[in-house]
């Protein structure tokens, strides 16, 4: 009699979920890596202004997380005038902070703009996960890439003075042709003639902007521009 073979199913099943297993495994960390890709530098044309965030003239932002809980960042707007930078803290968790305290310093090459608080509060973590690549687009939601989480002590009376919503939109705009009036007297002031173009045909402002330009013209634009805001 001829030896009989069988498969056993529940064998292969077994083998099935595993490979299934797995599977979920290698995907589930591949997928959150893909998640933290950098993507592109910031544009001045894609600003994002999302619902429910409360933004500072001097362009920072504040998300109210919860009762107790306000995440900090700096917008999509001025990091996308600057280029890649690094970003010095000049807080440590712990610390009790007034709205337009020097909170950080953003430098690149000898050149620095100062980076104010938009919330009186404590500091109570630093996401250091972001500091190194918030001036780069990341797959992220736009809180995720939070710098500053601060216990808010006056957050009923600031959130007043902050902009939210269709009210950012209009700011925006406003805020544009603002830096269009630095940027040309800038140009003058320190003869520009023979470095690149600060404005594209039609007076649209050329992305890292602030990028190759000098040491003085970055002193410039942080009185003149985000000083003059406060």
């Amino acid at each position: 009699m001829p030896n009989l073979y069988y498969n056993d199913i529940f064998a292969t099943k077994g083998i099935e979920y595993l490979l299934i297993i797995s599977f979920f495994l290698v995907f589930i960390p591949f997928y959150n890596y893909l998640k933290e890709v950098e993507g592109p530098l910031f544009s001045l044309a894609n600003v994002r202004l999302p619902r429910g965030v409360f933004f500072d003239k001097t362009h920072t932002w504040a998300y109210l997380k919860s009762a107790g809980q306000v995440q900090v960042g700096i917008d999509d707007f001025l990091t996308a005038l600057t280029g890649p930078v690094s970003l010095k803290l000049h807080k440590s968790s712990g610390e009790n902070i007034e709205r337009g305290d020097h909170l950080a310093t953003l430098m690149s090459e000898g050149k620095s703009l100062k980076v104010y608080s938009p919330v009186t509060g404590t500091l109570k973590s630093i996401n250091k996960q972001a500091l190194h690549k918030f001036s780069k687009r990341t797959s992220k939601e736009f809180t995720e890439n939070w710098l500053f989480d601060m216990a808010p002590k006056r957050w009923d009376v600031e959130k007043a003075m902050l902009i939210l919503g269709e009210k950012a939109q209009g700011w925006m705009q406003q805020e544009q042709a603002r830096l269009r009036d630095v940027l040309a007297f800038a140009e003058r002031k320190y003869d520009l003639s023979l470095q690149p173009v600060l404005l594209q045909e039609g007076g649209e402002i050329q992305d890292q902007v602030l990028e190759s330009l000098s040491p003085e013209i970055w002193e410039e634009f942080q009185s003149e521009f985000i000083d003059a805001a406060k």
